[in-house]
């Protein structure tokens, strides 16, 4: 078959009928990723001074593409949407070429990976389409891309665009979105959010309501614990066996195992063990946080103790 191809497809909407192409929109979503050869979609909202919605149709070939169009699934869709638009229907061109570099530049990009309870998909499509039509009417709304599961996977992948990440975070702390995301619980089983917003990112998720991580204090408390042990035993261990190189390899060595042991044990137990702490719920955030402490300080207490003991067990 030939390369990938995408389908450009535009759309006038009257005016007031908005919450009516949501609608559409999730029973159009439905049927294209039942198509042969699907592989995302991806909504751009009209500009500032346009009336014009745009939605595009990735497809892994040209033919598949053409099948599409020719599809009466297609023909029977579009018929929902005539009385809906401007001037009618849906126009669509082919594009074979990549779109990288026609599509608007975004300065913010959050991703969010959602695992959907079985047989809700249909549920889950038509939610989207409406929570695609509140988020447009934010500022700096870039668009909406929406790819449906790998075959053999659960995750629903959506990437949503705004110029600035503080138009961004507006959006994500909005109350509108709140009550959407109370509802989406129906079908939602799981969700998780990545944005490079902390000062710790792939340490950390993101809260899935607010689209923040945790304060960074917080979060630097939780390396101390996991980082002081680690060094504290590269120095009784490992430092003797590096004695006879150049101390400037000698000191790589040792962080390159200090950044990896961080990275992928002490870090991911760390957290895992105070979620409940790093992303507490208002109502109770004054107390989990002071219990969250008083943890950490006995923590801190045990760990230089135990090695106070060590350090002098070791020297004799």
């Amino acid at each position: 078959m030939s390369s990938p191809a995408v389908m450009i497809a535009t759309a006038r909407i009257r005016p007031g009928a908005e919450d009516a192409f949501a609608a559409w929109k999730g029973r159009y979503d439905a049927v294209v990723a039942a198509f042969p050869g699907f592989n995302s979609s991806d909504v751009l909202p009209p500009g500032e001074h346009d009336d014009t919605w745009t939605i595009l149709l990735n497809f892994d070939s040209k033919e598949h593409v053409t099948a599409w169009q020719q599809s009466g699934e297609r023909a029977a869709i579009l018929a929902e949407l005539t009385p809906l638009t401007i001037g009618g229907g849906l126009g669509e061109v082919m594009q074979t070429e990549s779109l990288d570099a026609e599509r608007p530049g975004t300065t913010v990009t959050q991703v969010i990976f959602s695992q959907i309870k079985p047989g809700m998909e249909d549920g889950y499509r038509e939610w989207a389409a409406r929570m695609q039509q509140a988020q447009a009417r934010y500022p700096g709304y870039q668009g909406t891309y929406l790819q449906p599961p790998a075959p053999g996977g659960f995750h629903w992948i959506t990437m949503l665009r705004f110029q600035t990440a503080e138009q961004l975070n507006a959006w994500m702390a909005a109350p509108e979105r709140s009550a959407m995301l109370k509802e989406a619980e129906a079908f939602v089983e799981g969700e998780e959010l990545l944005r490079l917003a902390t000062s710790f990112p792939g340490w950390v998720r993101i809260n899935p309501e607010t689209g923040k991580g945790p304060p960074d204090w917080m979060t630097a408390l939780l390396v101390l614990l996991g980082l002081y042990p680690v060094v504290a035993l590269e120095l009784l261990y490992l430092n003797p066996l590096l004695a006879g190189l150049v101390p400037a390899l000698g000191v790589f060595i040792g962080n390159v195992l200090s950044v990896a042991a961080t990275s992928f044990l002490t870090m991911p137990f760390l957290v895992r063990n105070f979620d409940w702490w790093l992303f507490t719920d208002l109502k109770r955030s004054d107390r989990a946080t002071a219990i969250g402490l008083a943890i950490l300080a006995a923590l801190f207490a045990v760990e230089i103790l135990f090695f106070v003991w060590l350090f002098k067990w070791h020297s004799g």
